[in-house]
C-alpha cells in the first residue's frame, strides 16, 4: 500500500511539475522565410517612416534623434523601443565596465587621480599638487562634458532606400547622422552615424574579413560608427609624463566611451508620446548622465523584464542607484541577446549587438583590429537603461552593430497535450488526496 501510495505521489508530482512549466516554458524560433516582401513608407502624417511586413512592423522618426518603435505581426499590446540616448566619456582606471562615477568630467578625474596615485607614497605630495595645478589651471576650461545627449543634438536622416546586391541580398538602407551637436561637441558634428538596414533576405556578411555573421529576414541591422572623437583624457598627457616620471603609469586603454540605450515598451495609443519625444530638443547639456531627466517615452514605459542571455531581469518598478556588468565573453564574436518578457512570458522583440567591435586606422583605413566590448546596465523604472562599452580608439573610427528583430515564441508542447496533462494532473492529485482522508488501500490492477 505504501509503495503504491508512494508512486501514485510521484506520478501526480510529475504531471503537476510539467504542467506547471510546459505552459511557461518557450522556445524562441525564428520563423522568418528567407525572402520576405517589405512595403515602406512615410506614416501618420509624415512623422514615421514605417516599414511593414508580414512579420514585422517597425517605425523610426523622419525627423529627430535615432528611436526605433517596432512589433510583431498584429501584436501592437507590445510595443518594443529601442532609443540612443548618447555618448559617455569615462576612465575607469581599474575597473572594467562602465560606471556613472567614472565619467570623464574634470571634478571625477580630479578625484580618480588624487585617489589612484597621491594617496599614499614618498612623492604624494608633489603629485597630489601637479594634479590640482592642473585642474585649477586647465581641466575646468579645456574639458567638454563627460555626456553627449543626443537629444540635444540635430540629425539627418537620409533614406530610405532598396538595396540588391549582385550576390542577391536585398535590404532597405537609411541613416541617422549627427547634423550639429552643442558647441562644446562640435568635433562630433557628421562623425556619428547609425547605418541601417533592414534585411529582406537572409544574408551572411563579412566585418572587412575579420568575422562573419548572419542576419535573417526581418532584422534591422545598425552598424554605429563613430570618428574624429576628442578624448578629454588626452588633455592629460603632460600630467600622464609627469607621473611616468615617478614610475606611475596611467593606462589611456582604462578610458571608454559608453553607448547609452533605452530599452522600453509602451502601448500603441502611448506613439503620439513618441513622437513629441523625437523631436524634443534639449536646451542645456548636463555636465554628466546622472543628471538627465527621464524622457517621455521611458517615463510612460510598461516593460516588465529584460532576459540578457540565460539571465531574467525584473525591471518594473525597479530602480537601482549602480550599475551591474553584463557578461558578454561565453564566445568570442558571438552575438549577446536581450529580449523582451512580460513576467514569465518571452515575448518576440530583441535587442542583440556583437561583443565585439572593429576600430579602423583614420590613417591606414587597410589596418583594422578587433577589440572586446563591454556592457552594463540600470534600472530606472519600467525601462532598463544599457551601455555598451568601447575601449579607448585615439583618433581612429569605431564600429559596432547592434541590431532589432523579432522571433516567434511557441510552446513547447501542443496545447491540447498541456490540457491533458493538466486534467490528469488534477484527477490522479484528487485520487490521492481522498485516500489519505479515508485512509483506504489503493489496489493497484493490471489490465491485460
Amino acid at each position: 500500500m505504501k509503495n503504491a501510495k508512494k508512486t501514485i505521489m510521484a506520478i501526480s508530482l510529475a504531471f503537476l511539475l510539467v504542467s506547471m512549466i510546459v505552459p511557461t516554458f518557450l522556445i524562441n524560433d525564428v520563423k522568418a522565410a528567407s525572402t520576405i516582401n517589405a512595403d515602406y513608407g512615410l506614416y501618420n502624417n509624415n512623422k514615421w517612416w514605417r516599414i511593414q511586413t508580414d512579420l514585422i512592423t517597425i517605425l523610426f522618426p523622419a525627423s529627430g534623434k535615432p528611436m526605433f518603435l517596432w512589433w510583431y505581426k498584429n501584436d501592437t499590446s507590445n510595443i518594443y523601443v529601442v532609443k540612443y540616448k548618447g555618448l559617455i566619456e569615462y576612465m575607469t582606471l581599474d575597473y572594467e565596465y562602465y560606471k556613472d562615477a567614472y565619467e570623464a568630467n574634470a571634478l571625477t578625474v580630479r578625484e580618480r587621480l588624487m585617489a589612484k596615485y597621491a594617496a599614499a607614497g614618498l612623492h604624494r605630495a608633489i603629485i597630489a599638487q601637479r594634479i590640482m595645478d592642473g585642474y585649477s589651471m586647465r581641466w575646468i576650461f579645456g574639458f567638454h562634458p563627460s555626456f553627449l545627449p543626443f537629444s540635444a543634438c540635430s540629425w539627418n536622416l537620409t533614406g530610405p532606400v532598396e538595396v540588391t546586391r549582385d550576390d542577391g541580398v536585398s535590404y532597405i538602407s537609411f541613416n541617422f547622422t549627427l547634423l550639429n551637436a552643442p558647441g562644446v561637441f562640435d568635433f562630433a558634428d557628421g562623425n556619428v552615424v547609425i547605418r541601417c538596414r533592414f534585411y529582406k533576405t537572409d544574408a551572411t556578411e563579412s566585418v572587412y574579413g575579420l568575422y562573419t555573421y548572419t542576419v535573417k529576414a526581418g532584422e534591422l541591422k545598425m552598424d554605429l560608427v563613430i570618428q574624429n572623437w576628442k578624448w578629454n583624457i588626452d588633455k592629460l598627457d603632460d600630467l600622464f609624463d609627469f607621473l611616468a616620471s615617478y614610475n606611475l603609469t596611467v593606462p589611456k586603454l582604462r578610458a571608454g566611451l559608453a553607448l547609452w540605450i533605452d530599452l522600453a515598451s509602451i502601448k500603441i495609443e502611448d506613439i503620439p508620446i513618441a513622437e513629441d519625444d523625437a523631436n524634443k530638443l534639449l536646451p542645456v547639456v548636463p555636465e554628466n548622465s546622472t543628471l538627465a531627466q527621464i524622457e517621455p517615452v521611458e517615463g510612460n514605459s510598461t516593460l516588465s523584464d529584460i532576459i540578457a542571455g540565460n539571465q531574467r531581469i525584473q525591471v518594473r518598478n525597479r530602480i537601482t542607484s549602480e550599475t551591474v556588468p553584463l557578461n558578454l565573453r561565453a564566445r568570442l564574436r558571438e552575438r549577446f541577446r536581450l529580449r523582451f518578457a512580460n513576467e514569465s512570458q518571452t515575448l518576440a522583440g530583441f535587442f542583440d549587438f556583437v561583443n565585439t567591435a572593429v576600430v579602423i586606422n583614420a590613417t591606414n583605413p587597410e589596418d583594422k583590429t578587433v577589440v572586446d566590448v563591454t556592457a552594463a546596465y540600470k534600472l530606472a523604472g519600467n525601462h532598463m537603461r544599457l551601455f555598451i562599452g568601447y575601449p579607448y580608439f585615439g583618433s581612429n573610427i569605431l564600429e559596432h552593430d547592434p541590431s532589432i528583430g523579432v522571433e516567434e515564441v511557441v510552446p513547447w508542447l501542443p496545447a491540447p497535450i498541456i490540457l491533458i496533462l493538466i486534467g490528469v494532473t488534477v484527477i490522479i492529485g484528487a485520487t490521492v488526496a481522498a485516500v489519505k482522508m479515508r485512509k483506504k488501500t489503493i489496489n493497484i490492477v493490471n489490465v491485460q
